[in-house]
């Protein structure tokens, strides 16, 4: 079930005009952003005949006033045959609770923000002592986007401190126009929307997250590695001892930076060479496999199709 489906018996949201002067409600660096999402939300059109999955998603603006009874649950909202979604929302003045199951309860004040796939432990409410909760959201049910949201939040944790000039938030405001006003001029357009929302959101958990770079440096030193010698085999045994470490601590210690397995990076590594190569230059995919360190031109393409879902090639013809 998603915002624009809620159940009859809940209380509604108190809408933003019936709130006196909203803006100054929201600290000082927030009042231009919300007066913008003030304009943004003032007339809501009725969607074009292309408006639908996978691109469609909402945005809006709420307050929600002491007293009212308004709690959302992770897992208690998703209902049998409901697509699962990645859905935002940014504290804008007032404050109320976040919390993940079995944890304490996170308090989020303006220009904090919360960022959840749904189903997923989690639950969010007024609770009795906030003076109100204005906030925006964004929910997305692209299923690309939300697969791709996973991993990141694994990684990152669901909570990130924002700042009104930030790219994601530009993106919000974008999401929470094209709600209103549906003037995105197709689904390519609505799509891109998606998409650089996501990829707002992932710059800015991954910096918060590895505020010094050690993700990248890892995965840097991992690749020149790998490139270095790209014929040979290169195991995982070698590059653990490169740290000092055993195989399965280096595993366990390249996942929690990077989100990812040793074997699947440099894998991704090997195949984005491969792909370098059957783009710039005319080489036969034999000697492409064996330059990129595969067994075979038979294990070249069935590893380069399980990532790119198409044979080299196919995937040279449609570059070409």
């Amino acid at each position: 079930m998603n915002r624009a489906e809620l159940p009859a018996a809940r209380e509604p949201a108190t809408p933003w005009h019936a709130v006196p002067d909203v803006a100054a409600l929201a600290p000082t660096v927030w009042q231009p952003f919300v007066r913008q999402l003030l304009e943004a939300s003032q007339r809501f059109e009725l969607g074009p005949p292309w408006w639908g999955m996978p691109t469609r998603f909402f945005a809006a603006v709420e307050t929600r006033l002491p007293g009212s009874d308004y709690c959302w649950d992770g897992v208690r909202r998703f209902a049998k045959g409901d697509s699962p979604f990645f859905t935002a929302q940014l504290t804008l003045a007032g404050w109320g609770h976040f919390e993940l199951y079995d944890e304490a309860p996170r308090r989020m004040t303006p220009g904090t923000a919360f960022f959840v796939t749904v189903p997923s432990r989690h639950r969010y409410y007024l609770p009795p002592d906030s003076p109100g909760w204005s906030f925006c959201w964004v929910e997305i049910h692209h299923s690309y986007v939300v697969a791709r949201a996973k991993p990141q939040l694994a990684r990152s944790g669901p909570i990130l401190e924002l700042t009104p000039e930030s790219a994601l938030v530009a993106s919000a405001l974008r999401l929470v126009r094209g709600t209103f006003r549906k003037d995105l001029h197709d689904s390519f357009e609505a799509e891109l929307a998606l998409f650089e929302f996501m990829l707002a959101y992932e710059r800015l958990a991954r910096q918060a997250s590895d505020p010094e770079g050690e993700r990248e440096r890892l995965l840097e030193g991992v690749r020149r590695r790998v490139l270095a010698q790209p014929k040979g085999a290169f195991k995982v045994e070698a590059l653990a001892a490169e740290f000092g470490m055993s195989r399965s601590h280096f595993s366990h210690f390249f996942r929690a930076r990077t989100a990812l397995t040793p074997a699947r990076f440099i894998t991704e590594v090997r195949l984005r060479e491969a792909v370098r190569l059957l783009v710039e230059t005319r080489a036969p995919l034999k000697q492409i496999a064996d330059a990129c360190g595969f067994a075979n031109v038979n294990h070249f393409n069935k590893v380069f199709r399980r990532f790119h879902q198409r044979t080299p090639g196919a995937y040279r013809r449609r570059s070409a």
